[in-house]
């Protein structure tokens, strides 16, 4: 049996997240922030130092989201389990050095790895938290990831953004994982033309829809059905983006909002309403 002893760290180090990890969720660090004032702090957040996050291929930010330029990672201790923690520890005590933490005590495991397991074995991961896993550690720049992460950032669903983003349902959490540790993703990102039309339309989308509506399925799932029946892909890109454009206030509330309509669906009017409105 082996026994930790608290002692002060004279490192002077500041806190930091890892890059591209999943976000905080606002609610869960109030009540954790709750459970603070009144039981104080009862485990201790794990951490790696910045450095040892830049050798396994990752980047920091500070608590506040902005990046941290690699050559000041020395200065830094990374969380690898806690975020939510400590966020709650910052709303209960500003000051930081009266929070615990402990490094990692499995050194030979990548930093990335790490996180990933924590979490998968902790507050079990789900949909878009397995997103994390790739963003921590791409080396190259990939047009389409990005985007899956911007529309990540909005909330959306994983099935949601692997419709806008690839053009099928096919970005599942197995695939993700797969990325942990990877410097480059596979072909499925690799389609830029779809990219480029999907983007067009989500563009077009956002100016007339609410990001709740966005987010469900049913704008891509009606663009899809009609792209892959049109003759010329390219005129029918240019098309759709006219007609979302075209659409008045009062049709795309409709759409969002639809009246109720005897023996159907709220989903089946949506879609009736879409291809009243869009062809």
């Amino acid at each position: 049996m082996k026994k930790m002893v608290i002692q002060d760290d004279d490192t002077k180090r500041k806190m930091a997240f890892v890059k591209g990890n999943r976000p905080t969720n606002s609610d869960e660090v109030h009540r954790k922030s709750n459970s603070y004032r009144v039981y104080g702090q009862l485990s201790p957040i794990t951490v790696a130092k910045g450095e040892d996050v830049l050798r396994s291929g990752g980047h920091l930010t500070d608590l506040d989201g902005k990046d941290i330029p690699d050559e000041q990672a020395q200065n830094y201790y990374a969380v690898l389990d806690g975020q939510h923690r400590l966020q709650a520890f910052k709303l209960f005590d500003s000051d930081m050095d009266n929070i615990v933490i402990m490094e990692s005590l499995n050194t030979r495991v990548s930093v990335m790895k790490q996180i990933a397991e924590m979490n998968i074995r902790t507050t079990v991961w789900k949909g878009t938290d397995y997103m994390a896993g790739p963003a921590m550690t791409l080396k190259e720049p990939n047009a389409v990831f990005d985007f899956a992460m911007y529309l990540r950032s909005k909330g959306f669903p994983l099935a949601t953004i692997s419709l806008w983003c690839i053009g099928k349902n096919s970005l599942k959490p197995s695939k993700l994982i797969r990325y942990i540790g990877a410097r480059n993703l596979d072909e499925t990102f690799d389609n830029t033309v779809w990219l480029s039309r999907s983007q067009k339309w989500y563009e077009a989308a956002e100016m007339k829809f609410d990001n709740t509506f966005l987010a469900k399925k049913y704008l891509i799932n009606h663009i899809i059905d009609e792209y892959h029946n049109a003759e010329d892909p390219t005129a029918f890109t240019a098309q759709m983006v006219e007609r979302i454009n075209n659409l008045t206030e009062e049709q795309a509330k409709e759409i969002m909002n639809p009246k109720k309509v005897e023996d159907q669906t709220r989903e089946q009017t949506t879609y009736n309403l879409l291809a009243k409105y869009l062809g």
